[in-house]
């Protein structure tokens, strides 16, 4: 029927569907789609009519095929039977979203006949049950681990929830096994539990109070309890807390308090003077030592004084305590003191800010008169001043002496090369056209002298090479760097047009891509060279046997850095050999007719711009070079 036809009913359903949230398409007994609803849209993106004759697999995440199959089958098995289960579908944007499906047969009824399949877009769903569990594992996981004892109990009642360190703090097994036992058997004093009990029903909490609990063993130890009450929605009460195991803690206060007789004793005794001061209040507390580096009759004669009187400058006082509060300690810092008549020394001083119980501030802390060694310290400071002086500049000397030694021995062995490799590499073509020539002469029988000039001619260009790889060595190793904008594709543009005379040219398939901005502030020239040197190799070394030789390019240009990666699929390099590709006149393969400079040159122009490369390669399979160079200044 033609949808001009179509009823008032029938398009206002037809546009309900088109709105709907879920997905309805309809399978023949082969699972082929013969019919969509325009809601597919909303689910997977898809037209109807971009779907109807595919198969429903088509849709499927590979993972979920099979058991999608199966169920298939089942339904497919039994007139009238659905099953709902959950699988991905692939949505038109290439993704995969999370569906609740329900595959049901309507085969034998001829108004249906197929087999038919609702499906809603379940993928927030399924996100938000992965968080939750992964929220639940978290915090279990936290829970387990964490030293302090974790708890939730119901009030005069159980322990709803304990954690495994709550469990081993008290000597339980289990949570069944604590709550065989009553609460109050926990409490060694049951007027303290009560009083717990009481601040939590009426104030909320309790933070950080001293409680002697009693262990499953009978065994007793010192715990602080940190809890919260808290009321659920169905109006039950509980309480969540957190117990900390401080018997040691105890123990270590009351061994303080007994260091705390012994070091009063010694306060009496010790040479050093020993001091107490707060911001407001001035000196608290000086023993006899303080007393009498500061020129004083007795300690009670200092906390008397005004504690400004003690220091040379009152600036020096300010800038300690600033420091104080900052950092919280100052070790053995040397500070300008006053003594009584008014006499200047040097002290080293020592302190600490610490805190009471109540939040007071005070500053304890040592004073020793270092004046002497001051005075000694001064006259071997400006002797040394002196011996440094010298030393420095004879070290100076010394380095730049070393200096250059050194590059008088690198270019005196490059040199040496450069002069061996220079004769050989330049007699030894001219040598062959020399003898060409004269065998050319001698070859009265033959006409066409074709041949011997071809034979001429590679010689004469296996010298151009060489005579430009000693240009390209002298650019990279004597000019000086320039940086300026330089155009990465026009470069490589550059590069593989000089290669258009190579017999290999046509041959290679070449591919770049360059990502973010194609152009780059470096040494243009400097650049050419290593481009120009990795690429042509790619060309000449490029394996015949191989359908589809290729050389790919790929750069990519961020705002501090260009990374090159330079990769082909030609004969390769053997690994014995890897090592000394960068080394002069090295040549890898036999097949090489070139002067061994380019890989060397390539290492000079990238480390003259403070970049790195890396090469990595198979024999008969490839090589891949990885260069990082710097974007600018």
């Amino acid at each position: 029927m033609d949808s001009l036809d179509l009823s008032a009913a029938d398009r206002r359903y037809r546009a309900l569907m088109a709105k709907a949230h879920e997905g309805i398409v309809l399978y023949d007994n082969l699972g082929v789609i013969i019919y969509a609803s325009a809601s597919v849209r909303n689910v997977g993106g898809f037209e109807d009519s971009e779907v109807i004759g595919m198969s429903g697999t088509d849709f499927v995440h590979p993972d979920e095929i099979e058991e999608t199959r199966t169920i298939f089958v089942k339904v497919l098995q039994t007139p009238g039977k659905s099953i709902t289960f959950k699988q991905r579908l692939k949505h038109k944007k290439g993704h995969y979203i999370w569906t609740e499906t329900t595959l049901s047969n309507f085969l034998h009824e001829p108004e249906v006949g197929g087999i038919i399949s609702n499906f809603r877009d379940i993928t927030d769903e399924k996100n938000a049950e992965e968080k939750l569990l992964e929220s639940k594992t978290l915090l279990e996981s936290i829970n387990q681990n964490i030293k302090e004892a974790i708890y939730r109990s119901i009030p005069d009642q159980s322990f709803e929830y304990v954690n495994q360190a709550f469990l081993d703090l008290f000597g339980f097994k289990s949570t069944d096994d604590l709550n065989a036992v009553p609460v109050s058997s926990l409490y060694v004093d049951s007027v303290i539990r009560n009083q717990i009990k009481n601040e939590l029903l009426s104030k909320g909490s309790v933070t950080n109070m001293e409680v002697e609990f009693r262990k499953n063993d009978g065994t007793t130890f010192w715990g602080l309890i940190t809890s919260t009450s808290m009321e659920a929605a169905d109006g039950h009460r509980f309480f969540d807390g957190a117990i900390r195991d401080i018997t040691q803690q105890k123990i270590a206060e009351e061994k303080l308090r007994h260091s705390e007789e012994f070091l009063s004793s010694i306060n009496r005794n010790i040479k050093e003077g020993l001091y107490r001061s707060s911001i407001d209040k001035g000196m608290i507390f000086v023993n006899s030592a303080f007393a009498e580096i500061f020129g004083y009759s007795s300690a009670k004669e200092v906390l008397e004084t005004d504690i400004k009187e003690l220091y040379l400058h009152l600036k020096t006082r300010k800038d300690i305590i600033s420091e104080l509060v900052e950092k919280k300690s100052i070790r053995n810092k040397e500070v300008e003191f006053k003594r009584k008549n008014g006499e200047a020394f040097w002290g080293l001083m020592s302190s600490y800010l610490i805190v009471d119980s109540q939040g007071n501030e005070y500053f304890d802390g040592a004073v020793r008169d270092i004046t002497e060694l001051k005075i000694a310290e001064q006259k071997l400071v400006e002797l040394n001043e002196t011996l440094t002086q010298q030393n420095k500049a004879l070290a100076e000397r010394e380095d730049e002496l070393n200096k250059a030694m050194k590059e008088l021995s690198d270019r005196n062995f490059e040199l040496d090369q450069l002069v061996y490799k220079t004769s050989h590499d330049l007699r030894s073509p001219l040598s062959s056209i020399l003898g060409l020539v004269n065998v050319a002469k001698m070859d009265t029988a033959t006409t066409d002298k074709s041949e011997y000039i071809e034979q001429i001619g590679f010689s004469i260009h296996r010298l151009d090479e060489f005579v430009k790889s000693m240009l390209n060595y002298a650019k990279a190793s004597r000019i000086d760097v320039h940086l300026e904008a330089v155009d990465v594709k026009e470069i490589i543009e550059s590069c593989l047009k000089d290669l258009a005379f190579l017999e290999t040219y046509n041959k290679v398939k070449t591919k770049f891509n360059i990502q973010g901005k194609s152009t780059i502030k470096t040494d243009k020239l400097k650049l050419k060279i290593i481009l120009s040197n990795i690429i042509s190799n790619a060309f000449k070394y490029m394996d015949d046997t191989k359908p589809e030789p290729y050389l790919n390019i790929d750069i990519n240009a961020t705002e501090k850095e260009i990374f090159i990666n330079i990769s082909d699929n030609g004969i390769g390099i053997e690994e014995e050999h890897l090592p000394k590709i960068f080394d002069m006149f090295y040549r890898a393969t036999e097949l090489s007719q070139g002067s061994g400079l380019g890989m060397y040159i390539v290492k000079q122009s990238i480390e003259k711009l403070e970049g790195s490369i890396t090469i990595s390669s198979k024999f008969k399979e490839g090589t891949t070079f990885n260069i990082s160079l710097p974007n600018g200044d």
